[in-house]
């Protein structure tokens, strides 16, 4: 009797242990999943900020968006500013969107 006791006690901690070490698991996913959330809205922050510090310096009429004659505004060499420009006004409607202004920033 005392061996069949002691084995049930011996499973009986098996499975507690094991039970415990796949929750630590669960554990570091959800604690991953919470980590890759975090970067990526630092990283949507971030982009946010970069496009928000070019409006703020160049967006004259505050629109949310700059027309050719706002974004040449203080740059030296107007042609090369020209040209980036048209390069990132991919839909050529003459304003750079938010999405375009970040393209621009490479972000």
């Amino acid at each position: 009797m005392k061996p069949l006791v002691f084995l049930l006690a011996a499973c009986s901690l098996v499975a507690t242990v094991e039970a415990k070490q796949n929750n630590k698991g669960g554990n570091k996913a959800a604690e991953a999943a919470k980590a890759k959330q975090k970067a990526e809205q630092e990283a949507r922050d971030k982009k946010r900020l970069a496009v928000k510090a070019v409006l703020d310096a160049k967006d004259t009429n505050q629109d949310g968006s700059l027309t050719r004659d706002e974004y040449l505004v203080g740059e030296a060499d107007a042609d090369a500013a020209g040209k980036k420009f048209d390069q990132y006004n991919k839909n050529h409607d003459r304003y750079l969107s938010k999405d375009e202004i970040e393209a621009m920033l490479g972000l």
